[in-house]
């Protein structure tokens, strides 16, 4: 799994692949209080050469943004979205499907 901290006030840290595990979250979280939270589905999918693709992660990004923006919660930048959403495909290489027309 993938994890990236953001204190208070300042912007999120460069994250990182972690073995999954289970991990704390305050009884003060406005997720568990008010039920304030943000999701964005991506896709990536194999080429028939065996590369993988990923379906416009730079345009889920700033979904997520502006999402985040309206929900006053912090968010990462373009460029930390994409690279952990490239790593989080990698480090599960061996799920991603060839794309079916």
């Amino acid at each position: 799994m993938y994890v990236a901290k953001c204190k208070h006030g300042e912007s999120f840290q460069e994250g990182s692949i972690v073995p999954y595990a289970d991990f704390q979250i305050s009884p003060c979280s406005a997720v568990l209080n008010y039920g304030q939270g943000l999701y964005e589905g991506l896709k990536a999918y194999r080429t028939e050469d065996g590369r993988i693709m990923l379906f416009r992660p730079d345009q889920n990004a700033l979904r997520l943004q502006s999402g985040a923006h309206r929900l006053c919660m912090p968010y990462p930048s373009v460029d930390q979205f994409v690279s952990a959403v490239k790593q989080v495909v990698l480090a599960n290489k061996k799920w991603v499907c060839i794309k079916l027309e």
